[in-house]
């Protein structure tokens, strides 16, 4: 670190979590600039301006004797973060630390929402996240040094009917796990999962008859959170890259990214007997049912008889892409005796016929050419996200309104392209999407969420014909699916591993050797 005065820039401090984080930032000595457009938390109209420069953010941290400015560009205005930053790095030689709180909350659910709602917070949300790291990385790699703190929810980590809100924080999770490995030298990439007593809390509770054991009066308030997030993006600070955070002020844990927890040769007629034996299992229990003796037993040597099991579906509607696609799923489900209708629009799964299943297999964004280093790559691969998750999104309403209509379960398979670092993230964001809809219909709609890393469109067509049609499946709803090239298995779900409680606010000294060993055993 040069002579020179740090420079760190808050989206969303103009109030709550960002407010908090800017002003701690600012005692350390640092120019903050807090990016806040400054509108309704549903982001749809712009808010008045403070009359008087110490009710905003910037002007409290200059009245308290810190340097600060305000900018009111937006998450979503890619080419104005890059001016601003880029103006930020010339003015002081560099720029230090990104904290991304922007945020927005609009009324979606699984079954819930309209597209531009749904557009609206995914836009923010992930896109917001996208365009802060796009625009900070290239002046923080050239300098070979930074910290950017994105935040994150238990929306998106926890089985919460949270719609686009907990898809896009699930996929803020997942692109800050593939930075980790990706990130350039020097450059410290992380997130945060906070609670507290936000104004975006508190719609987001007073919007819903179940707040899932949440209480606006037991959380902290935001400026308890502010010394952990400028500690997480000060020049000492190195325990982690690419983590997720939960904090709550006084206690922090570290949120697991979702493991490989069963993994079974692919053969068609293993999936029966994978799923009674192992899947469903390690599903209910989220770990592994390995470790004793073998649980297959002779079946690997059994010979096919050729016959599936009695299946619980007789209709089922395929949406894909690419004629291929179609014609493997198609197939698949015929060999069930399942009779399929290959269609491209929701509103056409009103007129399927004693609809059981709806098999989603759309295509994702082809991989990154032209990127030279892996960060770069994982960011580009990540355009185009918010109508993949926006479309995939759709799919789960409208098969919802059938469900609904006809008064009848219907099984809902969403195969996700995930040989990309942005198909990665969308897989996640459906594995989220699938996590919460069990539930949110009543059991109306039973989702299965698919990752197709590798192998071709046979296997996972097999796999996708067995979730729609097994009864043995329907406890795999919800979870979260892999299909790999000779495999396929099952994934955990994100959750706490390991937690620090040191009292709060302020952040002890022995917090990040304790961090470092929670995440990385010695």
């Amino acid at each position: 670190m040069t002579g020179r005065q740090r420079v760190a820039v808050v989206t969303g401090g103009g109030g709550g979590i960002g407010a908090a984080i800017a002003e701690s930032i600012s005692r350390t000595g640092a120019f903050v600039v807090t990016v806040d457009p400054l509108v309704s938390v549903d982001g749809s109209e712009q808010l008045p301006r403070p009359e008087k420069d110490t009710e905003t953010t910037a002007g409290r941290i200059v009245s308290a004797g810190g340097a600060a400015r305000a900018s009111g560009v937006s998450v979503t205005d890619e080419s104005g973060l890059r001016q601003l930053f880029g103006e930020l790095a010339d003015e002081f030689g560099g720029l230090d630390a990104v904290v991304n709180v922007a945020g927005i909350s609009r009324p979606t659910g699984f079954a819930t929402g309209s597209d531009d709602d749904w557009f609206g917070v995914l836009s923010v949300h992930l896109d917001g996240y996208r365009n802060v790291l796009r625009a900070a990385l290239p002046l923080m790699a050239a300098a070979g040094r930074g910290h950017i703190l994105g935040v994150t929810s238990g929306s998106g980590w926890r089985s919460a009917d949270a719609g686009a809100y907990g898809c896009a924080k699930r996929a803020v999770a997942a692109l800050t796990w593939q930075l980790g490995r990706h990130a350039p030298d020097g450059v410290v990439v992380n997130a945060i999962s906070p609670i507290a007593a936000t104004r975006m809390v508190a719609a987001a509770l007073g919007r819903t008859q179940s707040t899932g054991g949440l209480s606006l009066s037991s959380m902290p308030q935001p400026e308890h959170l502010g010394p952990l997030g400028a500690h997480l993006v000060s020049d000492e600070f190195a325990a982690c890259r690419g983590q997720v955070i939960f904090t709550a002020g006084s206690e922090v844990a570290v949120i697991d990214e979702p493991r490989l927890i069963e993994a079974v040769r692919n053969d068609t007629r293993l999936l029966e007997a994978a799923t009674t034996v192992a899947l469903a299992p390690a599903e209910a229990n989220q770990a592994s049912g390995g470790g004793s003796n073998a649980r297959f037993g002779a079946v690997f040597d059994e010979p096919d008889d050729g016959d599936p099991s009695t299946t619980a579906t007789r209709s089922c509607a395929v949406v894909a892409d690419h004629p291929e696609v179609a014609e493997a799923v198609s197939g698949a489900l015929k060999a069930w005796g399942v009779a399929c209708r290959v269609i491209d629009d929701p509103a056409s799964l009103a007129d399927v016929d004693a609809l059981d299943a709806v098999i989603v297999a759309r295509a994702g964004t082809p991989g990154a050419t032209g990127a030279t280093t892996g960060w770069e790559r994982v960011l580009d691969e990540h355009d185009g996200l918010v109508g993949q998750i926006q479309a995939d999104a759709r799919w789960s309403r409208a098969v919802a309104d059938v469900a609904t209509a006809a008064g009848r379960p219907i099984r809902l398979v969403t195969l996700t392209d995930a040989t990309t670092a942005g198909g990665r993230s969308r897989a996640q964001a459906s594995a989220q999407l699938a996590r919460a809809g069990r539930t949110a219909t009543g059991e109306l709609v039973l989702p299965f969420a698919v990752s197709v890393e590798a192998g071709g469109a046979d296997d996972a067509a097999e796999l996708g014909a067995h979730l729609a049609c097994s009864r043995a499946a329907a406890g795999l709803a919800g979870a979260e699916l892999v299909s790999g090239a000779g495999w396929f298995g099952l994934r955990s779900h994100p959750r706490p591993i390991s937690a620090i409680s040191f009292g709060g606010p302020a952040v002890p000294p022995w917090f990040d050797d304790t961090l470092r060993e929670a995440v990385q055993p010695r």
